[in-house]
């Protein structure tokens, strides 16, 4: 099982942590990453162009790349 978290600093209590071995009580490790965050006003309101104008940009700004289906399974492999 995965999962993310994303939480305030403040928010990072006993009670969190008890409440986490429980949800992975059947796991015999876990492995917990951390960063941290900016919220970039993804928060604020914003009214619909608002939204859609921000999706946009951030299609614009992703890097495209594209593989077959055997130069995956040859970057799988090679890295298993």
């Amino acid at each position: 099982m995965e999962t993310t978290f994303v939480l305030k600093k403040e928010e990072l209590t006993l009670e969190f942590l008890e409440n986490l071995k429980k949800m992975f009580s059947n796991s015999r490790r876990l492995q917990i990453s951390v960063s941290s965050t900016e919220d970039f006003d993804l928060y604020k309101k914003e009214t619909k162009e608002e939204y859609f104008a921000r999706l946009e940009t951030a299609i614009k700004d992703t890097n495209k790349i594209t593989f077959t289906e055997e130069e995956f399974n040859s970057v799988v492999k090679e890295n298993l």
